[in-house]
């Protein structure tokens, strides 16, 4: 019930499917930019994740407090539309590639949406630069990730 430490939550376990998908990707995908990718997933998730951690271990700012289970709270409907599109993820009929890369467009959509929360509601400055920074980051890799399917794929 408290702004920046379910940010901070939500965001640790999010980064941890992300973190999955690249290391399946690393472990057994064919293109090597795919990789790459997988491999700064890796590297940047470890850095959030730290800032993260550390951000749950202090105490938080007084007048952050929530109500959970209650769906008409701004911050608990929000937070429900940033995570909508991982409960339907789109189909994965493979290649390995083409589904790690379709997927990870997916994931971080909803990583700069729950970023943009913290943005709105967050109260630590240091979540709310990690907050910046995600947005940045996955922002620039949905990019990616779209130029690839789009020069990988075929209609």
């Amino acid at each position: 019930g408290c702004f920046d430490e379910d940010f901070a939550r939500l965001m640790t376990v999010h980064h941890v499917g992300a973190q999955r998908l690249a290391a399946v990707e690393i472990a057994s995908g064919k293109d090597s930019t795919l990789r790459e990718l997988a491999q700064h997933v890796l590297k940047g998730h470890e850095r959030d994740n730290h800032v993260l951690t550390l951000a749950l271990t202090r105490q938080p700012p007084k007048g952050q407090e929530y109500r959970p289970g209650n769906t008409k709270d701004p911050f608990v409907r929000r937070v429900a539309a940033a995570l909508a599109p991982l409960r339907q993820p789109p189909p994965t009929p493979g290649p390995l590639d083409t589904d790690f890369a379709t997927l990870m467009q997916v994931h971080h959509q909803t990583g700069v949406a729950l970023a943009q929360v913290e943005l709105s509601f967050g109260k630590v400055p240091e979540l709310k630069d990690a907050a910046r920074r995600i947005i940045r980051d996955e922002q620039a890799e949905i990019k990616q990730y779209q130029r690839w399917l789009k020069a990988n794929t075929r209609k």
